[in-house]
């Protein structure tokens, strides 16, 4: 059992959960590497990425309102419940 985080209700046991990627954000990922010629560790460029920042947990019912709204909508609701 688990809360959806939009209609604030409490799941039966049988429902399924469904998880929203809400917030992401850009990552660059380095490593940190030895230089053989200057003997100094220099930080290197390895990817770039996305990582998830907010992920919310809904039940069928909170993904349809979620699903239903804007982009602005959305903005609004995650600001008010942090």
């Amino acid at each position: 059992m688990y809360r959806c985080e939009i209609t604030n209700r409490v799941s039966r046991p049988t429902d399924k959960l469904t998880k929203v990627v809400a917030v992401t954000r850009e990552r660059t990922y380095t490593a940190h590497l030895k230089n053989e010629e200057t003997n100094l560790v220099e930080e290197v460029f390895v990817s770039r990425g996305w990582e998830v920042v907010r992920e919310l947990l809904l039940s069928q019912e909170g993904a349809n309102i979620w699903g239903s709204w804007g982009d602005d909508q959305r903005k609004d609701w995650l600001n008010t419940h942090p």
